[in-house]
């Protein structure tokens, strides 16, 4: 029987397609590889959202792609890098045996089977209802709700590599999270490259969101990623009537600069962005809240990133995701003129992590002594410790406890350091 191994880069969305690719091996008659060197096939499902993340990628399936069989593994590369450059990858790399986009993992046995050299980046509109699928996150689970997407910000590659946003079917999310629900699924988390433009009919995202919280009580609701022009009231509402939907929100902001911002094309201002928080912590105190920044976008001036820098200040979000602008071949913002030499991007990066690293510490210090609930995901680093996340998806550690993944418990923080919790079970 032949054997695959698959190795896994960027987002959610990523790890949720990487779920159906090894279902769709299995049941195509593969086994899993006891290790890379064992495998038949190589599976690399790559990033492409930023440079760094699409070298890293290829340099590994390159780096695999020597074997210790015997013999040479078939080597295929997947995910936004392979729709982003097709069959040039076959050309660049000899060790590359095929490419294949987002949209053509249905027919990768047929790819494999077929002994040649391919490449298959079609886009299309199969929205992957009943196709097989692997769970490997228990008790966490990904829902995709969405594929593809329409905003083209000037920076962004998605919408050229994952196509134009479509949405499923609320019969076929709620079906899909009630059995995971029902299988012990204890934490379910919606995704889509603009999570709250979901529309299927007349049923938008607040719509969705508070069925989907319905169907899936008692487990816990999470969703990602939200833009924050499609963040309105009525979400905000459904978020603070159902105690299960978690108080937290990843909101990228990108640039806290109305100049960068309309560069962008993100669609909102700064003002914009400011009210929407104020709604979200109008409704529910507390929230955790987190960000994407870009530093150094074309044109951006010191002036404009100091912007962002008081935009960090101002909101203090619990946790920032941040980085350097990254030019992607076929965006808007490659070809704009006023580039930010990349050292100086670098140093308006460290300038942004140094400020949002001590809010992260100071907002986590403001935990201890308080008792979070904590959903158990599984066994610590350490013998007789037992890891998990609170609602605002705060990793918590604690000694184990009669407890194990899936159990909620309750605990009292000890320690906190900024992104690792430790505390005691009550």
């Amino acid at each position: 029987m032949p054997s695959f191994h698959m190795e896994v880069y960027g987002c959610q969305m990523n790890v949720r397609d990487s779920q159906q690719l090894e279902g769709i091996l299995l049941s195509s008659g593969y086994e899993r590889a006891e290790s890379p060197e064992k495998a038949d096939v190589i599976l690399v499902v790559t990033c492409a959202v930023r440079e760094r993340a699409e070298v890293r990628a290829l340099g590994r399936a390159t780096q695999l792609a020597g074997g210790t069989r015997g013999g040479k593994p078939l080597v295929v590369i997947c995910g936004c890098v392979a729709q982003e450059h097709g069959d040039n990858l076959l050309k660049r790399f000899p060790q590359i045996d095929i490419v294949v986009g987002p949209d053509g993992y249905q027919r990768l046995p047929e790819l494999l089977s077929s002994g040649s050299r391919a490449a298959l980046v079609e886009q299309g509109t199969d929205d992957y209802e009943g196709l097989p699928s692997i769970r490997d996150t228990f008790p966490r689970a990904f829902v995709t709700i969405t594929r593809g997407c329409d905003n083209f910000c000037s920076y962004c590659i998605v919408p050229f590599v994952r196509g134009r946003e479509r949405s499923r079917t609320p019969e076929a999310i709620l079906g899909e999270v009630r059995g995971l629900v029902e299988s012990g699924y204890r934490e379910i988390t919606l995704l889509g490259q603009n999570v709250n433009s979901y529309r299927s009919g007349e049923v938008s995202f607040p719509g969705l969101l508070e069925a989907v919280a319905k169907a899936a009580a008692p487990a816990w609701v999470r969703f990602v990623t939200s833009h924050p022009r499609d963040l309105g009231e009525e979400l905000a509402d459904v978020m603070a009537c159902h105690t299960n939907i978690c108080r937290a929100i990843h909101l990228p902001a990108q640039s806290g600069s109305d100049a960068v911002l309309k560069g962008m094309n993100r669609g909102y201002t700064r003002a914009a962005y400011l009210e929407k928080i104020a709604i979200l912590r109008g409704r529910m105190p507390g929230i955790v809240l987190s960000t994407d920044m870009i530093a150094g976008f074309p044109e951006e001036s010191e002036a404009d990133f100091q912007d962002s820098l008081s935009l960090l200040a101002e909101v203090r979000f619990d946790y920032g995701f941040l980085f350097r602008y990254s030019e992607r071949k076929g965006t808007r913002a490659a070809e704009m003129p006023g580039a930010v030499p990349v050292p100086e991007r670098l140093e308006r990066l460290h300038r942004l992590q140094e400020l949002q690293n001590s809010i992260t510490r100071e907002k986590s210090s403001l935990l201890v002594g308080r008792s979070l609930p904590v959903l158990v995901t599984g066994p610590g680093t350490r013998e007789g410790q037992l890891v998990g996340r609170t609602p605002g998806n705060r990793v918590v550690v604690v000694p184990e406890a009669g407890a194990s993944a899936g159990n909620f418990i309750d605990v009292r923080i000890t320690v906190a350091d900024g992104w690792t919790h430790y505390g005691e079970r009550i």
